[in-house]
């Protein structure tokens, strides 16, 4: 089988966005917030393990801590069929801090796409959403009940979908989930140079769906110039819950949607250093206690630093990143005075692995590389009771074609 590269962008988004913003040699400056920079990051005490996984040829894009002894990893497995890659998702489940891992019956036996995002309120409580399968216009969105899975309808919106994606999920209390992402809807067909060719025009549009314990719904969303999306979603309360995407390039901009109970509502961001920005997961502690990342794009010619913000229940600001540090953050959760996040630093031809966690104010980097793996990167972080913190991603070693399924877990 081929190499999968860029994994996490290309397999979970690419067939909704426009590709983003800038590439090139990383710049050497730091984003700054509010005119202030902080010193780079101290290194962290915790010490991360490998798992033994019983998942092979697999890429893992979601985490969920379940309850107190309950960890949830979710993701793709990846098959090739000719020329083509084909997905099934995959969900495997740890019990205790210390258990084995195992895989989970299919979420899907019959599905061909790719699992997104897990969350739920206990392990008989849990939901995974993902791609739409275009051989039978299905939305990955699977309810398990602690013993077999349920296939639940999303309807796709009106139109002619060109693809559709459920990218992240969020479901605190039993009976009520929510799921976000995006679909790409054509507009237009223009007949091309050659012959029985064309031209198709899209849109892509952010989705905000919820389940009311019967059925999903979907939301209307503010109305938003050019083609954007929805990566994640929190919910702190029935009527208080957030979710953060980002416009497509050339634009490039941070979304960052709030919902009182009745309305969803799109919020300034708050102001950040660079050109661009982008906000790919959001998490909360409460609700004067939520923190976004992602990554800004400084130059012309930078793949990104990351990108931090806080919300203290007044106002959101900017929090500068540690100077020296490159990469994009694609994951966050909420940890004992802050937050942990995690990544990759794409500089090179391997992808490099982030993690930073920020506590009482203080930066600390979280080392997540793994020996004999060139190449490295995580989507997702879980923090579980006790200080434990799971990462997990996919990478690939010097003698591999392939990515192979990765999770790691450290205690601080």
């Amino acid at each position: 089988m081929r190499r999968v590269r860029h994994w996490a962008v290309a397999a979970l988004a690419a067939s909704v966005l426009t590709a983003a913003t800038a590439t090139g040699a990383t710049a050497a400056e730091a984003p700054e917030a509010d005119g202030a920079r902080v010193a780079g990051a101290r290194a962290a005490g915790a010490r991360f393990t490998p798992a033994k996984l019983p998942l092979e040829g697999a890429v893992l894009s979601s985490g969920a801590q379940l309850d107190a002894r309950t960890t949830w990893v979710a993701g793709f497995r990846i098959t090739e069929a000719g020329q083509a890659l084909r997905f099934a998702p995959v969900v495997a489940e740890r019990v205790g801090g210390d258990g084995a891992w195992r895989e989970l019956p299919a979420p899907a036996a019959d599905f061909t796409g790719r699992a997104a995002a897990v969350a739920g309120s206990s392990p008989r409580d849990a939901w995974l959403v993902g791609d739409l399968d275009p051989r039978t216009g299905r939305i990955l969105a699977q309810h398990w009940d602690g013993t077999a899975w349920t296939s639940t309808t999303v309807e796709t919106p009106p139109g002619e979908v060109g693809s559709l994606n459920l990218l992240g999920a969020s479901a605190p209390r039993p009976g009520r989930a929510w799921a976000v992402g995006g679909a790409a809807i054509v507009t237009g067909r223009t007949p091309g140079p050659v012959p029985g060719s064309e031209s198709v025009e899209r849109r892509t549009t952010g989705l905000i769906e919820r389940w009311d314990g019967t059925a999903w719904h979907r939301l209307a969303v503010p109305e938003i110039d050019g083609d954007w999306w929805l990566s994640s979603v929190t919910e702190i309360a029935p009527d208080d819950v957030w979710a953060v995407g980002n416009t497509a390039y050339p634009d490039d901009r941070p979304v960052l949607l709030h919902y009182d109970g009745r309305d969803w509502t799109r919020v300034t961001a708050p102001d950040f250093t660079g050109l661009y920005g982008e906000y790919q997961s959001v998490a909360a502690d409460g609700p004067d206690d939520v923190w976004v990342v992602g990554r800004a794009v400084l130059t012309d010619k930078d793949r990104g630093h990351p990108l931090v913000a806080h919300y203290d229940g007044r106002s959101w600001t900017t929090v500068a990143a540690p100077e020296g540090v490159a990469g994009k953050l694609w994951s966050v959760t909420a940890v004992p005075g802050g937050i942990a996040a995690v990544g990759w630093e794409a500089s090179g031809a391997p992808d490099r692995p982030l993690g930073l966690r920020f506590t009482h104010g203080r930066w600390e980097t979280l080392d997540l590389s793994v020996p004999g793996y060139a190449d490295l990167s995580y989507q997702a972080v879980v923090a579980a009771p006790g200080g434990r913190l799971t990462a997990v991603g996919a990478g690939i070693t010097p003698k591999s074609s392939t990515y192979q399924p990765m999770v790691l877990t450290g205690r601080r």
